[in-house]
């Protein structure tokens, strides 16, 4: 079993994960911060921006792609990535398009949803915690989903199954505002 890195839980130190699916070969970038660094101001908060994100290298399989930004940090229980705030999800983007321009539109077709409704939201760790780590991963799906606006993260993932082909991610921190 190769070793996942912490707390993104990607395979930087291998091609695969449990499941077989590569994560190598989905280049996840963004101009908007450095993969790992701090996150701007201007992209967090309840008003922020959402970011510029761009990946390749996509299976010729690729129907469709779902991004999924959240919060490692405030995980219930701890460590538990199915329990972490889900800060913005985007799925059925289609398969030709391969990023998504800082502040959006998302693209036709796709929908999103985040804790505060259709729309992206910003990082904004509590008062007194330390840095956060936002991870930003990107599926490419063999299939789009059938799953309707206003569906929630659980439901996303659910239609999600047996349908990843490919995922790449980009990590971003940030600390509470000061």
């Amino acid at each position: 079993v190769p070793r996942l890195c912490e707390p993104c839980r990607c395979a930087c130190e291998s091609e695969t994960d449990v499941a077989g699916l590569h994560f190598r070969d989905r280049t996840v970038t963004s101009t908007s911060f450095a993969d790992g660094a701090e996150i701007p101001a201007k992209y967090t908060g309840a008003q922020g921006v959402s970011p510029q994100l761009s990946w390749s290298g996509a299976p010729a399989a690729t129907a469709g792609y779902v991004l999924i930004m959240h919060d490692v940090d405030v995980a219930i229980p701890a460590g538990n990535l199915h329990n972490d705030i889900t800060h913005w999800v985007v799925w059925n983007i289609p398969p030709s398009t391969t990023s998504i321009p800082e502040g959006g539109p998302v693209p036709t077709g796709a929908n999103q949803l985040s804790m505060r409704g259709p729309q992206y939201m910003g990082p904004a760790p509590p008062p007194g915690h330390p840095f956060h780590h936002y991870i930003f991963e990107i599926y490419a799906l063999n299939a789009p989903l059938d799953v309707a606006a206003g569906a929630t993260r659980p439901d996303v993932e659910k239609a999600m199954e047996g349908k990843i082909i490919a995922r790449g991610a980009y990590v971003g921190r940030a600390k509470p505002a000061q």
